[in-house]
């Protein structure tokens, strides 16, 4: 019958572990269990003839906490939901945004409620931040706060300065051969709508070009007049006489949506040659 016999004993550790004590076997150079310097149990070996300590203890507390957002961007202001988990229930939780490593303007504060759990609306308004995170105490540490969740800040929309017609003709009444008269009409309305951001104005202009008719022929003495108006934040042009010699002002405005009209008269002096007569009226929308 084979057997070995092993005799424990109390041994002093070598230099690698100051001042501790070891509990040795004898026997075969196996492994020893040492008590530390500071009391906690630590591991020791034989090699060589020299021990070594290797500490034994409990695993260091693993980081759970992390945030997830509702959103991945938005405008400056937008307001995006923050989630966090894996903080001590009843804690004191500052959500924050950071650009790289450094805090942004973009904070709140909340509670963890008894699961540890973080629900919260974060403003983000500064345009530098590009993640945002969640911590315990006064400031963002390894061991109490999560890692960033990507956030990206995007370019607020500028906005808009858009016209449009009803309609792409106008037609004119017809007027008896030989008597002169007036013509009556409207341009048709248009709309403007101004949604730029940071205020401006617009002004409407018009031009008209000279009648002519059949064979080119002119219709000499004809006079077109307009009455502007328009509704919404806009104030009419003068009434007056349009044509090819200047661009008129129909209406200027702001920021919002305004509708815009005018009546026409066009005056023919008497025995004009009959037939049909064109002209383009061109608007144009400036902005200032």
């Amino acid at each position: 019958m084979a057997w070995s016999r092993a005799v424990v004993t109390w041994a002093m550790v070598t230099p690698h572990a100051p001042g501790g004590t070891a509990l040795a076997s004898e026997g075969g150079g196996g492994a020893s269990a040492a008590v530390g310097p500071s009391g906690a149990p630590a591991a020791a070996s034989e090699a060589g003839g020299r021990a070594c300590v290797l500490p034994v203890g409990p695993p260091a507390l693993m980081n759970l906490r992390r945030v997830t957002l509702g959103a991945a961007g938005g405008e400056p202001g937008a307001r995006v939901r923050v989630t966090g988990v894996g903080f001590t229930p009843g804690a004191a939780v500052t959500v924050e945004g950071r650009a790289a490593t450094a805090p942004t303007a973009d904070r709140v504060r909340a509670a963890a409620d008894a699961r540890g759990a973080v629900a919260v609306k974060l403003a983000v308004t500064d345009r530098a931040t590009t993640g945002v995170l969640a911590y315990e105490g006064p400031a963002w540490s390894p061991q109490r706060g999560s890692a960033p969740a990507p956030y990206a800040v995007s370019a607020p929309d500028p906005g808009t300065l858009t016209l449009t017609q009803a309609g792409a003709a106008v037609t004119l009444g017809a007027v008896a051969y030989g008597g002169g008269g007036a013509a009556p009409g409207r341009i048709g309305t248009v709309t403007v709508k101004d949604t730029r951001i940071g205020g401006g104005r617009w002004q409407l202009t018009a031009t008209l070009t000279g009648f002519t008719g059949r064979d080119a022929a002119g219709a000499p003495g004809a006079v077109l007049s307009w009455t502007p108006s328009c509704r919404g934040g806009c104030v009419p042009g003068p009434a007056g006489r349009a044509g090819p010699e200047g661009a008129a002002v129909l209406a200027t405005g702001g920021a919002g949506t305004a509708t815009v009209d005018a009546a026409l008269t066009l005056t023919l002096p008497a025995y004009t040659p009959p037939g049909t007569y064109r002209a383009v009226l061109t608007l144009t929308l400036h902005s200032f």
